[in-house]
C-alpha cells in the first residue's frame, strides 16, 4: 500500500514537473519575444522620427529612470510569490496597451510622457515572473537556467525576425507585435496558479518587512556593485546602438548583430548546465558575469568599426548575461532567502537602472564634447568598480529569517 502511495506521488511530482516547465518555458518565450520586438529599437524608433541628438539622449534618460521608479514603486505590491505574479499579470496588461500607443507618438512631446510610462510598468514584470519562478525551480529539482533560457530563445527569434521585417515595415509595426506577444505571455501565466501542488507556496507572514535585517551589509554592498556594473552596463546597451548609427549601420544590419549577440547568450545558457554542478558557489558565475560585461564595455574605446564594434559588445554581453541571468536569482536568495526574494530582484532591477539613467542623460554631453571612446572609457571605469564589489561581496550569512 505505502510503495503505491509513494509511486502515486513520483508520477504526480515528474508530472508537475512536465507541466511547471510547459507553463513557464511558454511564458518566458512569449514575453521576452514581446519585450525584444517592444525595447530594441527605442533609439532607432526616436531617430526615425526625427528626433535630434540631445532629444533622444533625454528620451533614452527618460526610460532607465522610469525603470527605477516603476521598480521601487510597484516592488512593495508583491511581498508574496502570489503578490509577485498578480502584479506580473497587471504590468504586462498595462506594457501591451502602452506598446500600442508609443507606435502611434511621432513628436517629442508625445514621446516625451509615453516613453516614461513604458518604462515605469517595464522592468518590474520581470523581477516579478523570475522571483516566483526561481524557488519553485528549485523546489521541483529543475535547473532555473534550463527555464530561464527560453527568454532568451524569445529575444533570439524576434531579433532575428526582426531583420527580415525591418527591411519590408518601419519600426512603428514592432510595437503591435510586441504588445500581441505580450498579451499571450499574460495568458499562459494564468496557468501557473492553477495546480497548488505543483506550485508549493512558502510559509506566509504578515509581519512588515524589517529594513534593517532586510539591508544587511551583504545585500546592501551587492546592491551597490550592481548599480555600478549593470547600470553602466545597461547604459552602454542604449548608447551602442546610437554609436552605430552614428557609423552608418542600418536597422535590419543592427537587429541582426544584436539578435547574433543573443545567440551567444544563448549557447552560454544552454552549454551552463552541463558544468553546473562544479559550481560550488553562485558568486563564481555572477564574477564571470561581471568580467564579461566589464570587456564588453571596454570594445567602444579601441574599437571603431561598424561590425566588428557590434559583435564584440553584443556578445561578450550575451555571455556575460546569460552567467547572470542564469545565477543572479539564486545568489539573491543566498543572501535574503526565498520570500524576499521578489523584492530584493525588484530593488536590485530599480537602482541599476536609476544609474542608467543618469549616464543615458549624461550622454550626449560627454560623447558630442569628447567622443564616443571617452563616454565607452568612462562606463568601462564603473564597470571596474563594480567587479571589485562583487569581489568584497560575501554572502557567508544565513539568509533572513521570517520569525
Amino acid at each position: 500500500m505505502e510503495s503505491s502511495v509513494a509511486s502515486e506521488n513520483q508520477a504526480n511530482n515528474k508530472g508537475g514537473k512536465k507541466l511547471f516547465l510547459l507553463v513557464t518555458c511558454s511564458l518566458f518565450l512569449l514575453y521576452w519575444m514581446g519585450d525584444a520586438f517592444l525595447t530594441s529599437f527605442y533609439a532607432h524608433f526616436f531617430v526615425e522620427n526625427g528626433m535630434s541628438a540631445s532629444q533622444q539622449s533625454i528620451l533614452l534618460g527618460i526610460v532607465p529612470f522610469a525603470l527605477f521608479l516603476g521598480c521601487l514603486v510597484l516592488s512593495p505590491l508583491a511581498r508574496d510569490s502570489r503578490g509577485a505574479l498578480r502584479m506580473f499579470r497587471i504590468c504586462a496588461l498595462i506594457e501591451a496597451g502602452l506598446g500600442i500607443g508609443f507606435a502611434f507618438c511621432h513628436s517629442f512631446w508625445a514621446l516625451l510622457p509615453m516613453t516614461f510610462l513604458i518604462g515605469f510598468f517595464n522592468g518590474a514584470p520581470f523581477a516579478f515572473i523570475e522571483g516566483y519562478v526561481a524557488p519553485r525551480a528549485k523546489a521541483l529539482g529543475i535547473s532555473y537556467s534550463a527555464v530561464r533560457v527560453f527568454g532568451t530563445i524569445g529575444y533570439v527569434v524576434s531579433l532575428v525576425i526582426g531583420y527580415f521585417l525591418l527591411a519590408k515595415m518601419p519600426i512603428r509595426d514592432c510595437y503591435f507585435i510586441g504588445s500581441g506577444l505580450y498579451l499571450g505571455g499574460l495568458a499562459v501565466s494564468f496557468a501557473l496558479s492553477s495546480k497548488k501542488a505543483v506550485y508549493p507556496e512558502t510559509k506566509k507572514t504578515k509581519k512588515p518587512i524589517n529594513f534593517k535585517a532586510f539591508f544587511s551589509k551583504t545585500l546592501v554592498i551587492f546592491l551597490i556593485s550592481q548599480l555600478f556594473l549593470y547600470g553602466a552596463f545597461n547604459a552602454m546597451t542604449y548608447i551602442l546602438p546610437v554609436r552605430l548609427k552614428d557609423l552608418g549601420l542600418s536597422d535590419a544590419d543592427y537587429s541582426l548583430i544584436r539578435g547574433i549577440g543573443m545567440a551567444a547568450e544563448l549557447v552560454t545558457m544552454l552549454v551552463i548546465p552541463l558544468f553546473a554542478k562544479r559550481i560550488r558557489l553562485h558568486k563564481t558565475p555572477i564574477l564571470i558575469a561581471s568580467f564579461a560585461c566589464l570587456l564588453a564595455c571596454s570594445t567602444g574605446i579601441y574599437i571603431s568599426g561598424t561590425y566588428a564594434l557590434g559583435y564584440s559588445a553584443l556578445v561578450l554581453g550575451g555571455i556575460g548575461k546569460a552567467f547572470l541571468f542564469a545565477y543572479q536569482a539564486l545568489f539573491f536568495q543566498d543572501i535574503v532567502g526565498e520570500e524576499r526574494l521578489p523584492e530584493a530582484l525588484t530593488f536590485n532591477m530599480a537602482f541599476t537602472n536609476l544609474a542608467s539613467a543618469l549616464l543615458n542623460l549624461l550622454s550626449s554631453t560627454i560623447y558630442t564634447s569628447w567622443g564616443f571612446p571617452a563616454l565607452f572609457g568612462i562606463i568601462t571605469g564603473l564597470e571596474a568598480v563594480g567587479v571589485l564589489l562583487v569581489i568584497a561581496t560575501r554572502p557567508s550569512e544565513a539568509p533572513v529569517s521570517e520569525e
